[in-house]
């Protein structure tokens, strides 16, 4: 693998992660709003942290063995 492929690769989890902060900012929110206790919309901002994020990754392997 090239440097420049490796950059992209970079770039693109670093997308992900930000991408799967964004949701969890979100999803935190709307448990908020809707009345949720504290420690609920935490944890409601957690599990849509990490479900994105696996979801994420899982596509990037995808794309990865595709273009590999």
């Amino acid at each position: 693998m090239n440097p420049t492929h490796t950059v992209m690769l970079l770039m693109a989890l670093m997308l992900a992660v930000m991408l799967s902060g964004l949701i969890a900012l979100a999803a935190f929110a709307v448990a908020r709003w809707g009345g949720a206790p504290l420690p609920d919309s935490v944890s409601s901002g957690g599990k849509a942290f990490a479900t994105t994020l696996t979801v994420c990754s899982a596509v990037t392997a995808v794309v990865l063995t595709i273009v590999r």
